[in-house]
């Protein structure tokens, strides 16, 4: 009965890991690195859409790239002999700005995307990267100071107006080369797969390694258990150590995903602690041998009001 209320036990408690286990992974909000299209040149080049993970410099050359080669494609005959030359001109210097690869980057959201005209270090972004060129450095910083984190489209501004109307380029042109500018990477993702697999085989081992305990402990001779713990600890050990997160390098330097690592060693340590009682109830249980004999000593009363002692021996054949 004991056993069996140990089991139940142990049932629940895989219940309760895997609907609280399962809240260890929380996705990151990653919004468009563009505020007009979006991330379709990372979907376009690569066929997924970024995530988390995705390393931030790639992903802004990817989209300056393409509103480039979008740009130089478009009917252009209706601008003035001067606007078309200021216009090549523009994707000229975007295109040099690109190969650079010295982005802004977002030092003051922490959970967001977000334009940055000028960042806290000089780095320009690629719009203000044109204006310095062609307008002056005081140009693009006086436009910093009122609108550093807006979007361009949001930016009214007589001397910004002119500027565009000089360039050969629209303003929703303009607003297609503007990238925003993500939050240093994550160091607390874990992937929905990994967190939920994790989740069940912890519940899993958990319930077999005190099963295993209780087997030790009463002589149980059931082989079905320890092996079992023998595979789910060798396979919990072997998911720890395939996502075990390696050093990775991005904009903001090298950091290494200390949520993910840190399940990674739950996961080998209690694959460990499942295969070594799993290893235990296999070699110390056996089964008992039932005695051939047995004996009793007992007492009883007699006719004389005395205590009599008796002896018994029984064997089987």
């Amino acid at each position: 009965m004991k056993a069996m209320k140990s089991i139940q036990i142990c049932f629940l408690l895989i219940y309760f890991l895997c609907s609280n286990l399962t809240r260890i992974y929380a996705e990151q909000r990653v919004n468009g690195v563009n505020g007009v299209i979006g991330d379709i040149s990372y979907t376009e080049k690569f066929g997924q859409n970024p995530n988390p993970k995705s390393n931030e410099k790639i992903r802004i050359q990817t989209h300056l790239k393409y509103v480039e080669k979008l740009l130089r494609s478009k009917n252009t005959t209706n601008l003035t002999i001067t606007q078309k030359k200021n216009r090549l001109k523009m994707l000229d210097l975007l295109s040099n700005y690109i190969k650079a690869g010295v982005f802004p980057k977002n030092y003051d959201f922490s959970n967001q995307r977000t334009p940055c005209f000028i960042d806290k270090k000089g780095n320009i972004c690629a719009v203000g990267y044109l204006i310095e060129q062609t307008a002056g450095r005081k140009v693009a910083e006086k436009i910093n100071s009122k609108f550093k984190y807006e979007y361009l489209n949001a930016m009214n501004d007589q001397t910004i107006d002119q500027w565009i109307k000089l360039s050969g380029l629209t303003k929703t042109e303009c607003a297609m080369i503007q990238p925003t500018y993500g939050p240093a990477p994550t160091e607390n993702y874990i992937t929905p797969a990994y967190g939920i697999s994790s989740s069940l085989v912890c519940g899993l081992n958990l319930s077999l390694n005190t099963i295993n305990g209780i087997q030790i402990s009463k002589g149980a001779n059931n082989k079905f258990i320890p092996i079992l713990g023998l595979i789910s600890g060798a396979g919990q050990i072997t998911l720890g150590a395939i996502n075990y997160p390696k050093l990775q390098t991005s904009w903001n330097g090298t950091y290494v995903n200390a949520s993910q690592r840190n399940l990674s060693l739950l996961n080998i340590g209690l694959g460990t602690s499942s295969l070594i009682l799993s290893s235990w109830n296999l070699i110390t249980n056996r089964q008992v041998k039932e005695k051939p004999y047995s004996w009793n000593i007992y007492t009883f009363p007699t006719t004389a009001r005395n205590v009599g002692i008796g002896f018994q021996f029984t064997k089987r054949f």
